[in-house]
């Protein structure tokens, strides 16, 4: 007799109007759908509303839901959600099996930080930082402006400790209320809440033995600070409606992206609360404190697309690269990644040039671009001018053609021609 198995992962792919375009065996039996729709399409016009099927608060914008647990038929599975510019796909996963899978893989090794771009000596001092800590069981305290990547830091920092075979799991406290975050995190006894008949373990109890990432720790209430304050300090808290004690092994991992200290002197943060998380700060720098690195996540990010659409990867012209170089990043590197994406989705050829991206008018290029010293010069002349700028900058970094062509991507006699033309490099 043959035992059939499948993954017990649910997979679930929808358009933006949520249309459903895809899904496999294993979310057809945990959400109880038609089995005819494993062979729709798009054309089947099946409307998914996720809020309703994976009793999802729907308050909540889908950003704070990227990455949390759930509850369907009395179990808990783990729920993340990617954002595909033209699309989302949900990922469900039970807790036992992700802890189990987790496990096997190994994933803590030495590669978790591969996933970072580290030209820059920004990034190059902020891994070697965030190795160390790794290592270490005081909580970690992440901070950096918004689409710096905090959370993929910290999921790094997670695989690369000794807790890394073991879960992981955030939680965005931002705006959330009290009674949302205490039940998230520490779980209830049965009769705690209005219709809670059924009690829940919270996400430190859930992943005990390994992490839990709190972003927007900024905005977590006083009485929250007090409690997360108290579990920090002695390892164990109370469930909602209970009176025993739980006591679990759970690293803290925390992000912001406001400064904390100045917060505590506003009054607006505890100051025990921030001393005991200030063991281990990592910061992430600003993109475009970093610009070593931008062409680098550009090339990333043009490879992680087309791999998806199962194309051919585009080249990024010489004129596309500055662009990108002469543009300050306001959103980091989530609007380095949106931007190219954009450019993707619409290209329709094999290379991505200056016209293919979209930047902010107001902020396209660095004062210096529209200086005085373009006043009364052709576009040509006006262009010349700019890669000879950008191209003097970058040569301070990589002080030959060759360096130089393998940091913007483009062929070694390329970049020789334009040192040679603008006498760059020449003693």
């Amino acid at each position: 007799m043959t035992t059939h198995h499948y993954s017990p992962v649910a997979i679930i792919e929808i358009d933006l109007d949520g249309v459903l375009l895809a899904v496999n065996q294993a979310a057809i039996t945990l959400l109880s759908l038609p089995d005819a729709l494993l062979q729709r399409t798009k054309q089947a016009h099946y409307q998914f509303d996720y809020y309703r099927a994976l009793n999802l608060d729907p308050n909540l914008p889908i950003s704070q839901l990227e990455s949390t647990t759930i509850v369907l038929k009395q179990q808990y599975y783990f729920l993340q959600i990617f954002d595909d510019i033209e699309r989302l796909v949900f990922v469900i996963q039970p807790i036992g099996y992700l802890k189990n899978r987790l496990s096997k893989k190994g994933i803590a090794n030495q590669q978790a930080f591969n996933v970072f771009c580290t030209n820059s000596a920004a990034m190059q001092k902020l891994i070697k930082q965030a190795k160390a800590f790794s290592k270490q069981k005081e909580p970690l305290l992440i901070s950096g402006s918004t689409g710096t990547g905090k959370d993929l830091l910290a999921l790094a920092c997670h695989q690369y400790s000794p807790r890394g075979d073991q879960v992981f799991l955030g939680l965005n406290c931002a705006a959330m209320p009290d009674e949302v975050v205490e039940s998230e995190l520490y779980g209830h006894a049965p009769g705690a809440y209005p219709g809670a008949t059924e009690g829940k373990r919270g996400f430190f109890e859930q992943a005990n033995g390994g992490s839990v990432l709190l972003d927007g720790i900024d905005e977590m209430s006083f009485r929250m600070q007090t409690k997360l304050l108290r579990f920090i300090n002695d390892g164990s808290f109370r469930r909602v409606g209970d009176d025993n004690e739980v006591s679990v092994d759970v690293r803290v991992i925390c992000a912001t992206k406001a400064d904390l200290f100045l917060l505590v002197k506003q009054g607006k943060f505890r100051e025990d609360l921030y001393y005991r998380l200030n063991v281990l700060p990592l910061h992430v720098p600003l993109l475009h404190e970093r610009s070593e690195d931008i062409i680098d996540l550009a090339h990333y990010f043009i490879n992680e697309f087309a791999n998806k659409q199962g194309i051919n990867s585009p080249v990024l012209t010489l004129d596309a690269q500055l662009v990108l170089l002469s543009y300050d990043w306001p959103g980091n590197v989530r609007e380095l990644k949106n931007t190219l994406y954009s450019a993707l989705a619409q290209l329709n050829g094999q290379e991505i040039t200056a016209s293919d991206i979209t930047l902010p008018r107001s902020q396209s290029a660095k004062s210096y671009v529209l200086s005085d010293e373009m006043e009364g010069k052709t576009l040509d002349e006006m262009t010349k001018q700019f890669e000879k700028t950008v191209l003097s900058h970058l040569y301070q970094t990589h002080p030959s053609s060759r360096k130089l062509s393998k940091r913007l991507g483009i062929s070694h006699t390329a970049v020789a021609n334009k040192l040679r033309e603008y006498g760059i490099g020449k003693t």
